[in-house]
C-alpha cells in the first residue's frame, strides 16, 4: 500500500514539475473565462498554494465572452504561451466558435474547455475545432494540475518518444521520424499514435500506399479518434482519390456530425461525381446545421435579454423568450426545457397561468418524461385554483421521480397543498411530513399538517 501511495505522489509531483516549469521556464500564463467562481477559486488556489505559483497577473478572469479578445490580446504581448480555460457554456452562449477562432488566430495555444455531462458527438466537435482537452465539473486541485500537465507535456516515455517523433517531422527528418515511429510501436504495439506519424513520415518520404496502411492501422486501433480520418480523407484528396475521400469523409461525419464544413466539402465531392440527388441533399445537411447554430445563438441572446428583464419587466421577458423559442423553430431539443419553465413562471407572475401551462405543454413534446414540467404545470393549475387538473400533474410528476419532494421542502409543501386542496388526505400528509423533515421549522407545512389531523 505504502509502494502504491509512493508512487502517486510521485506521479502528482511529476504533473506539478510539468505545470511549474511551463509558468517558470516559458513564461506561461493562464486565461479563465468562465462564470463560476467556484472553479476561478479552485485554480487560484492550485496555483498559489499547491504550486507556489505566485508572479503577477499569471491568471486573468474573463467573465463575460465580449472580453475575450481584448485580454487575450493582452495576455499574447506579455508571452505567447498561454493556456485558456473556456467554458463550452456561459449565460447560456455555446462557444464552440471561439474555440475555433482562437485556435485559427493563435494555434499555439493550449485551450482546456470546462463542461458538465456532454454528448460525445459534441466532444468530438470541440476536439475537431481546437479543444486541447476537457475538463468536466465539479473538479479536484489535483484533476485540475494532471489535466494541465498532460495539456501542456506527454506524461510518459511513449508520449515523449512520439514528441521527438513530431519534431523531426516540423524539421522534414521524414527518415529519422519513421524510424522513431517504429520505436513507439515497439514500445506500444497498435499505437495508433505512432501509426499516425509512420503515416506523416511515409507519406513525406512520398511512400502514398504506406502511408495509407498507417492510417488505416491507426484508424482501426482507435475507433473514436478522428485524426487518421482526417490524414486518409486529405491523402486521398491529394492523390485524386474522390470516392476514398468522400468515403472517409462520411464516417468523420457520423462520427463528429456538427462540422458543416465538412457537410460542403461532401456535397462538393458529390457533384464532382455526378450525383445531383445526394449532393443537393449534403447541401442542404449543411445549411440545416449552420441555421440551427445560427438560430441556437440568436436564442441564447434572446434568452439572456429575457433574465435582465426577470421580475422587473415580465412582459417584456416573455416577449424576449418568445423570440428565443421561435428562432429555435423545429430545432426544439430537452435542452430547451429550461426556456419554457422560464416563460411559464414569467407568464405566472402576470397572472397568465393558461397560457402558462399552454407554455410547458408545449415542452412535453421533446421532453415527455420531465418531472419538473408536470409540477409547473400542477403549479400554473393551482394558481388558477383548477386544483382537479393540478393533482393529476403533481400526480404525473411523482410518477416519473417518486423522489420531487425531497429536492427541497418547498416542493414537498407545494405538492402537498395541491393534494389537500383536491381532497387527496394522505398524499398530502406525506409531502407534509416530508417537508418538515426537510425543514423543521416550516410554519406553513407544521400548520397545513395539523390542519389535516383535525
Amino acid at each position: 500500500m505504502a509502494i502504491n501511495e509512493a508512487a502517486i505522489r510521485a506521479r502528482q509531483k511529476q504533473y506539478e514539475n510539468t505545470v511549474i516549469d511551463f509558468v517558470k521556464s516559458r513564461k506561461g500564463h493562464f486565461l479563465a473565462m468562465t462564470d463560476d467562481q467556484a472553479f476561478l477559486s479552485v485554480v487560484r488556489t492550485v496555483l498559489v498554494k499547491d504550486l507556489g505559483l505566485t508572479a503577477p497577473d499569471l491568471l486573468s478572469w474573463i467573465p463575460e465572452p465580449g472580453q475575450m479578445l481584448k485580454e487575450f490580446r493582452k495576455a499574447d504581448e506579455a508571452g505567447p504561451n498561454i493556456v485558456v480555460f473556456m467554458e463550452r457554456m456561459i449565460q447560456g452562449q455555446d462557444l464552440t466558435f471561439l474555440v475555433r477562432q482562437l485556435k485559427l488566430a493563435y494555434p499555439k495555444i493550449y485551450i482546456v474547455v470546462l463542461t458538465v455531462e456532454i454528448e460525445q458527438a459534441r466532444l468530438m466537435y470541440l476536439h475537431e475545432v481546437g479543444a486541447d482537452n476537457f475538463i468536466t465539473k465539479p473538479v479536484s486541485p489535483n484533476t485540475i494540475i494532471e489535466k494541465l500537465a498532460f495539456t501542456l507535456k506527454p506524461q510518459s516515455k511513449l508520449g515523449q518518444v512520439l514528441d521527438l517523433a513530431k519534431g523531426l517531422l516540423a524539421k522534414g527528418d521524414a527518415e529519422k521520424a519513421r524510424e522513431v515511429a517504429r520505436q513507439v510501436l515497439e514500445l506500444k504495439p497498435g499505437s495508433a499514435a505512432g501509426y499516425i506519424v509512420m503515416g506523416d513520415a511515409e507519406r513525406l518520404l512520398g511512400n502514398t500506399q504506406a502511408a495509407k496502411e498507417a492510417y488505416i492501422a491507426a484508424s482501426d486501433n482507435a475507433d473514436l479518434y478522428l485524426e487518421p480520418l482526417h490524414k486518409l480523407a486529405d491523402l486521398a484528396r491529394e492523390t485524386g482519390d474522390t470516392e476514398g475521400c468522400y468515403e472517409y469523409l462520411e464516417k468523420l461525419d457520423r462520427l463528429s456530425p456538427f462540422n458543416s464544413e465538412r457537410k460542403l466539402s461532401m456535397g462538393e465531392l458529390l457533384l464532382k461525381k455526378g450525383d445531383m440527388a445526394r449532393a443537393e441533399e449534403m447541401f442542404n445537411a449543411a445549411v440545416a446545421q449552420v441555421i440551427k447554430d445560427a438560430m441556437m445563438l440568436i436564442g441564447n441572446v434572446a434568452e439572456r435579454v429575457a433574465a435582465a428583464y426577470g421580475d422587473k419587466n415580465p412582459e417584456q421577458a416573455v416577449m424576449f423568450l418568445r423570440k428565443a423559442l421561435d428562432a429555435k423553430g423545429k430545432n426544439l431539443t430537452r435542452d430547451d426545457v429550461k426556456l419554457f419553465n422560464k416563460l411559464g413562471i414569467a407568464l405566472r407572475q402576470q397572472g397568465k397561468w393558461e397560457e402558462a401551462v399552454e407554455e410547458y405543454r408545449k415542452a412535453l413534446h421533446v421532453a415527455p418524461r420531465d418531472e419538473n414540467l408536470y409540477y409547473n404545470i400542477g403549479m400554473a393549475y393551482a394558481e388558477g385554483r383548477q386544483f382537479r387538473n393540478a393533482r393529476l400533474s403533481m400526480a404525473e410528476a411523482l410518477k416519473i421521480n417518486p423522489d420531487i419532494t425531497r429536492i427541497s421542502a418547498g416542493i414537498a409543501y407545494n405538492i402537498g397543498f395541491v393534494f389537500m386542496q383536491s381532497e387527496a388526505r394522505d398524499q398530502a400528509r406525506r409531502c407534509f411530513e416530508t417537508a418538515l423533515e426537510l425543514n423543521p421549522g416550516m410554519e406553513q407545512a407544521q400548520r397545513a399538517l395539523l390542519k389535516l389531523n383535525l
